[in-house]
This record gives C-alpha cells, structure tokens and sequence, in this order.
C-alpha cells in the first residue's frame, strides 16, 4: 500500500467518524451538525486528493517501466553473448 492510499484510507475513516459525530449532533440540535458535515466533506475532498495522486503516480511509473524496456530493446544491438575463446 503506497503512501498516498493509506492517506485516502485514514481520510475515508475520518469522514465517516465526522460523519457518525455529526448525526449524533443533530439528535440535539440540526446546526450542531454543520461542523461535522463540514468536516466529513473536506476529509472526502482530501480522500479524493490521494487517490488521484496514487493513480497519476501508478500512471507514472507504468510509463517509465515501458519507456525502459522499449530502450532495452533499441540498445541491444548484440542479443548474442560473444565467447571469449
């Protein structure tokens, strides 16, 4: 697991631990739950963030993984292996 999908992860745990806080506001008061919500939303927002990141960086390396074995293959010139005799 990467960086970044660990900090979705922790994000997605903390949206909805906001999320719970907020409902249970809302059993006393509907404006006590706007800071929860509120909270809920920019924890998604950054949830979304990181996995963006993890897929541009996935996208990435792919990228590079074949960008190299395309140059392995334009620089061999001499697949076969030269005795020493």
């Amino acid at each position: 697991m990467t960086p970044a999908q660990r900090t979705a992860r922790a994000c997605q745990a903390g949206a909805f631990l906001s999320a719970a806080s907020a409902g249970y506001s809302l059993t006393w008061h509907p404006w006590y739950a706007i800071p929860g919500l509120v909270g809920a939303a920019f924890l998604l927002w950054g949830a979304a963030s990181a996995r963006g990141a993890a897929a541009r960086r996935q996208t990435q390396n792919a990228r590079l993984d074949h960008a190299a074995a395309s140059d392995a293959v334009l620089l061999d010139t001499d697949p076969q292996p030269r005795s020493a005799a």
